[in-house]
């Protein structure tokens, strides 16, 4: 039996085209650690989704009445979307994989935390991916727990031959889940920050500046607060000399704010 054909929305002129949307149901729940969980998404419209390459992402469309959103029926013309990396997509399966930091506040959080099988929502993506260079002597990549998936893919990504250092920064020593080790060449190492967001990105920020860069031609991949990202790639930039051709900045999220926008690459940096 064919799939049905996913859902395409026409886009303004002169718009980017939107992405193809996909209705999944939730298959498996899985906490990873106390401030994790991951929820495996399933749909035979599925077959048809291209497959996601490092640090990708997709859109989770949440339907006015989904729970834990704090939406009302009367918001539907304008459900809530947030953005997220598939950890896994499996097209014989028909599956993915999305990791969920639970902090709190915001609608995916809440949703997540009391997500259960059988659920709905909608996925739209993938979109861009990461542009892994396997002429790349060593690579460097930082992050947030946000962060985790999209680093998890980047890593998975490499040559076995490329050195790879990970530096990533979470709440407390419950959040240092099992990461996939690469090869020999991968070091991993986890960075406490303590419970107060307030401190977000400090402990990475600090790891960054100690670290000594090794040579010859390395890549650099940093995703975490927006302000720490840009206090990290200032000083990468500024203070290191480190090409601007070969780093990579993203702001996931900012302190105080529920819904912080896309593409926000730290740009404003020069």
């Amino acid at each position: 039996m064919s799939s049905i054909p996913p859902a395409r929305d026409a886009a303004p002129e002169g718009a980017r085209p939107r992405k193809p949307r996909y209705p999944v149901q939730v298959r498996r729940v899985q906490r990873l650690t106390p401030r994790m969980v991951r929820v495996t998404f399933g749909g035979e419209e599925l077959a048809s989704f291209g497959r996601p390459g490092p640090a990708s992402h997709i859109k989770l469309i949440f339907s006015a009445d989904a729970p834990g959103t704090g939406e009302s029926a009367q918001d539907a013309a304008r459900p809530t979307m947030r953005t997220y990396t598939p950890r896994r997509f499996d097209a014989d399966a028909r599956e993915i994989d999305v990791d969920f930091v639970i902090h709190g506040e915001g609608p995916a959080s809440a949703w997540a935390e009391q997500a259960a099988v059988g659920q709905r929502l909608t996925i739209a993506g993938p979109g861009r991916s990461y542009a892994v260079d396997s002429a790349a002597d060593w690579y460097v990549l930082a992050g947030d727990d946000t962060a985790i998936p999209a680093i998890g893919t980047i890593l998975e990504s490499l040559p076995p031959s490329v050195k790879a250092l990970v530096l990533l920064e979470v709440a407390d020593g419950a959040e240092e889940h099992a990461a996939q080790v690469r090869s020999a060449n991968t070091e991993i190492r986890w960075l406490r920050r303590g419970p107060d967001a307030r401190n977000a990105g400090r402990e990475l920020e600090a790891a960054v500046r100690r670290i000594e860069l090794p040579v010859g031609s390395g890549r650099i991949y940093v995703a975490c607060e927006s302000d720490a990202m840009r206090r990290i790639r200032r000083h990468l930039l500024h203070e290191r000399q480190f090409p601007r051709a070969h780093l990579v900045t993203r702001g996931y999220w900012r302190l105080g704010e529920t819904d912080h926008p896309d593409r926000d690459y730290g740009e404003d940096i020069g």
